[in-house]
This record gives structure tokens, C-alpha cells and sequence, in this order.
């Protein structure tokens, strides 16, 4: 009976377990039913994308080498309106109140269709009877550059003005490379094509003459005339290539104005810049928005190569752009020549380079003067010669400051690199981080061969990896018969090697300069020149000058500030 009994027992045991094995199998075959479906889904969609364009307007899509920031739905719920029709990846017209507009996925509406350049035509814009000229499409403007490429006018005296934003076409694509089809010419022709061989690892001055005389001898030909962006975005621009002068405008001696170019690629081989790869005229008001510059040397965000006499006045790069060069590569430009002008201009963007680095220019020459000018970007790296604003200047610095991050082997400085000959730093500060692996650091100067007035560090200088003992809050290395005058250092200085406060090597001169005593704990000892946190707030006013004022503010924690900020 009990034999019987357990024999049951067994059975429904086995029943249980049968039941129990079945339900996993129920539920692990409906998990992976539900997943393969979705797997079919995503393959069904992402096809209809590679075949053409995504067949749901709702789809988020990868564009201009960043995640879109908002859907089409997004979009439509916070403007309004429908979809008319998807014209590329990232870009739709959309209809509101009888209105269309064109819409793109990053947020950007502008009212009217904007036709997207095919990467092939053409077409003249009208003209009045001055000579002057509207353009609207981005055709239009290809038919501009078409005139300068082949000679047949440079547009001297002639006024081109913007009316509508302008698509280029180019978009980048899944696998991160940009599309063939809509490469752009730059602006720019010769005459006659002659190679012309220099030193190109002479940073002297008669560098910048050899650029000039290079220019001669290629007979360029220039875009001459005034252009007026009217503030209208150019997006999509893509060029790809290893000649020298690529940009928008590959060269110009004319005026160009308020154009914003955003989402595109411009890569070229010396002398690149999104805007003009050589200057030679006047740029006002131009910006850059997620762009990637990069070139063999001589590299700028705006313009590659600044020539004599040549201006940037009011001129921004944002934070999501990056401009790239072995050497003298910088936020607003590569390489500036003697004589000319960066004014009121900004930097934000992540600058990559090996020597001559800097946020707002590479290298510039004497008589060049940079002024009311700043650099933000927190990425500024490179091996030497690297600063905030100038990785080698023998140009005048005037209300100037840094609030980035700048890392370097040797020679770093919070605005500067190298302050060279004929280089004058005034009126100006840092307050952005400098990290220093070998050498040669300062909150404002690497290495001073010239003259430093009236400026102020409150950045840290990590130096804790560096060997050698030339850091200083001021400048690393002072050289024989160069002037440090009414400046002061308030920024902790970190390092294994005494340092000091001020100038790590001296050879020249320090007068009415300052540092804070608690900002370095390795220092000379009986060091006249550190003073107390109660005396760096206070007293050392009169010493300074007319200068600095007493930070009523509290912009600088209580320390001295420039009469300007």
C-alpha cells in the first residue's frame, strides 16, 4: 500500500516538474520571439536607411558626427506644424500655419525650403545695376567660387549678400568618413602653379616673410570683393584634400561678414581654415559651430594663415569644434604675420597640436597686436610652445585672458608660450589650469624674452611631473635684460623641485611683482617678493598701479583686478 502510495507521490512529482520545465520554455521562447522581432524591426529599418531615406520621420538619426539633440517629434511638438517631406538624414520641411520652414534636427528652423547643393550645379545670382548681388542658394554661392577658380572675376568692388542660410549638402555618415559627392572647391585659383620650397621649421620672423613671397610667386587668385553673410549659417561644407589654402574662401583680400558655419569638415594641407585658409583682407563676426579643421601646419579654426596688414575682428568658436595641426594651429588662426589684428575675438573649441598651439593663434609676429580677446577651450594640448592665447608671440597682447585648461611638455604658459622678442604682455590674467610634464611653465609665460606688465595669474600650475625647477606663478624663465613689472600670482603651484612663487629662473629684471606665500609650499627661503593673503588683498594696490583696483565685485576672491574686467 505504501509502495503504491509512493509511486504516486513520484508521478506527480515528475507532473510538477514537466509542468514547470514547460512554462520556462513558454516564457524564454516568447522572450526570444519578442526579441527577434525587434531585431527584425531595427534590420528592416536600418536597411531602408542605407537604401535611402528612413521611411519613419520619427526615427532619430546619427548626423554631422554627433547624436542628434532632438527628434522630428520633439520638434514638432515645440514648434508646431507637419511633415511635408524628409530631405536628407537630419533635415525636413515641415509646414505651419501655410508657412513652410526647414527644419533640422538640431534644433535649427529657418522659414522657406532650403535646398540642399547637389555637389554640382551652378547658378547666377541676380544682379542690380550697380553689380551687386543677392544670393540665396547654395548653387548661387557655387557659382561665385566658379568665377574666382577659373579667373574670370575676383569681385572687386563688387558687394555679395546672403539672403538665406546655406546647405552645402555634406553630411557625415555611419561609418564616421563624409560623403564624396558634395566636396567643395575652395574659392581660390592660380594663374600659374609654381612649388616653391622653404624651411618650414624656421619660428623666425623671416618665416612669415617667406609666406608672402610664396604668395607672388603662385600668382594666386583671390576672392577680392565684399561679402556680407547677413548672419546666415552655412552647414554641410565638406573638403578633403592635401593643397595648400583650404577653407570656404581658400584665399581672400576682401571683406567678409557674420557667417556662421556649422556642421562640417574641412580638412587641407598648409594654410586651413574653415572660413579663409589665407587672409589677406578684413573678417568680421564669423562663428563655428561642431566643425573639424585639420591640416598639415598653419591651421585655424577661421582662418589658416593671417597676412600682413590683415584683420579678425569679433570672431567665436564654440566648444564642440576641433582644430588639429602637427604645427601652429590655433582657435581663431594658424599663423600670423607681422602687422596685422585679432580683436574681440574667442576661443572655445579643442586644439590639438605638436608645436606652436594656442587658443586664439599659433604663432604671431611683431607689430601684430591681439587684444580683448579670450580663450575658454578646456582642452589645449601640445608637446612645446603652447599657450591660452599665443603658443609664440612676438606680438602685443592687450586685454587678453585664459580660462582653459592647457597641457604640455615644455614651454606652457597660461597665455603664452614663448614671449619673444618685441612680445608684449599687458592689462591682462590667467585663471585656467596649466599642466607641465617637462619645463619651462608660467601662469602666463613659458619663457619671457620681452616684456610683462601689468597681468595676474590665479591658475594652478601643475607641475608635479616636471624635472626641472623653471616654474613660476608669473613665468618660468625670465631671460637677461626682460622686464617683469606690477604683476602678481595668486594660483597654487604644485612640484616635487623648488620653484618659486613668481619666476622659477631669473636673469632680467622684477619690479612691484608679487606672489601669494601660501601659493607654493616649495620656495626660496627669505623671499621678499611673497607676501600674505591680508597684503596681496590689500596693500600691494599702491604698488601695482593705476592698473588694478581693489575687487569690489568679488570676481577674483577678494585679489586685485584689472580696471577693465
Amino acid at each position: 500500500m505504501r509502495s503504491g502510495r509512493r509511486a504516486i507521490e513520484n508521478e506527480g512529482r515528475k507532473l510538477n516538474k514537466g509542468k514547470v520545465v514547460l512554462v520556462l520554455f513558454i516564457i524564454i521562447l516568447i522572450v526570444a520571439l519578442i526579441f527577434g522581432i525587434k531585431f527584425l524591426v531595427e534590420y528592416i529599418k536600418n536597411k531602408n536607411t542605407k537604401d535611402g531615406l528612413s521611411s519613419n520621420v520619427n526615427d532619430v538619426i546619427d548626423y554631422s558626427g554627433t547624436a542628434s539633440s532632438k527628434t522630428i517629434d520633439e520638434i514638432l511638438n515645440e514648434f508646431g506644424g507637419e511633415v511635408v517631406e524628409q530631405v536628407k538624414q537630419d533635415t525636413y520641411y515641415i509646414k505651419k500655419d501655410g508657412t513652410e520652414y526647414t527644419a533640422y534636427l538640431d534644433g535649427e528652423i529657418s522659414e522657406g525650403r532650403i535646398v540642399p547643393w547637389d555637389g554640382k550645379t551652378s547658378s547666377k545670382p541676380a544682379v542690380d545695376d550697380a553689380g551687386n548681388m543677392n544670393v540665396y542658394t547654395a548653387s548661387e554661392l557655387k557659382w561665385i567660387a566658379d568665377q574666382v577658380i577659373s579667373g574670370q572675376m575676383n569681385f572687386s568692388g563688387v558687394t555679395i549678400t546672403l539672403r538665406n542660410n546655406i546647405d552645402l549638402g555634406a553630411r557625415k555618415n555611419d561609418d564616421g568618413t563624409w560623403s564624396e559627392d558634395y566636396k567643395w572647391t575652395p574659392i581660390i585659383g592660380f594663374l600659374d602653379e609654381i612649388s616653391t620650397e622653404k624651411n618650414s621649421d624656421d619660428s623666425s620672423d623671416e618665416q612669415a616673410k617667406t609666406d608672402e613671397s610664396d604668395t607672388i610667386q603662385e600668382n594666386l587668385k583671390r576672392f577680392s570683393g565684399i561679402l556680407q553673410g547677413n548672419g546666415v549659417t552655412i552647414r554641410g561644407l565638406y573638403i578633403n584634400s592635401d593643397k595648400r589654402y583650404q577653407g570656404l574662401f581658400g584665399y581672400s583680400s576682401g571683406t567678409i561678414t557674420n557667417i556662421n558655419i556649422k556642421n562640417s569638415s574641412i580638412k587641407g594641407g598648409e594654410g586651413t581654415g574653415a572660413l579663409v585658409g589665407l587672409n589677406e583682407g578684413r573678417i568680421v563676426g564669423c562663428t563655428l559651430e561642431n566643425v573639424e579643421v585639420e591640416g598639415k601646419e598653419k591651421v585655424g579654426g577661421i582662418v589658416g594663415i593671417n597676412m600682413t596688414n590683415s584683420s579678425i575682428e569679433n570672431c567665436t568658436t564654440s566648444e564642440n569644434n576641433i582644430i588639429s595641426s602637427d604645427k601652429y594651429v590655433g582657435g581663431i588662426a594658424g599663423y600670423v604675420n607681422n602687422n596685422s589684428n585679432i580683436s574681440n575675438s574667442s576661443n572655445k573649441s579643442i586644439i590639438k597640436g605638436k608645436e606652436y598651439v594656442g587658443g586664439i593663434a599659433g604663432i604671431s609676429f611683431y607689430g601684430t597686436i591681439i587684444k580683448e580677446s579670450y580663450n575658454q577651450s578646456e582642452n589645449i594640448t601640445g608637446d612645446k610652445y603652447v599657450g591660452g592665447i599665443v603658443g609664440y608671440s612676438s606680438s602685443q597682447l592687450e586685454h587678453v585672458y585664459s580660462l582653459g585648461r592647457i597641457s604640455a611638455n615644455s614651454y606652457v604658459g597660461g597665455l603664452v608660450g614663448v614671449n619673444y622678442e618685441m612680445g608684449n604682455i599687458t592689462d591682462s590674467y590667467n585663471s585656467g589650469e596649466i599642466i607641465v610634464a617637462e619645463d619651462n611653465a608660467g601662469g602666463i609665460t613659458g619663457l619671457n624674452n620681452s616684456n610683462i606688465s601689468n597681468c595676474y595669474n590665479a591658475g594652478k600650475i601643475d607641475a608635479s611631473k616636471a624635472s626641472g625647477i623653471k616654474v613660476g606663478g608669473i613665468c618660468g624663465q625670465n631671460a637677461s635684460e626682460c622686464y617683469i613689472y606690477t604683476s602678481y600670482n595668486i594660483g597654487n603651484i604644485i612640484t616635487s623641485e623648488v620653484a618659486n612663487g613668481l619666476v622659477g629662473v631669473n636673469f632680467g629684471d622684477v619690479n612691484n611683482s608679487f606672489y601669494l606665500d601660501s601659493s607654493i609650499k616649495i620656495s626660496p627661503k627669505n623671499d621678499e617678493l611673497k607676501k600674505s593673503e591680508e597684503d596681496m588683498k590689500n596693500s600691494i594696490l599702491t604698488d601695482l598701479g593705476e592698473s588694478f583696483v581693489k575687487d569690489i565685485k568679488n570676481i577674483n576672491s577678494g585679489y586685485p583686478v584689472l580696471s577693465w574686467q
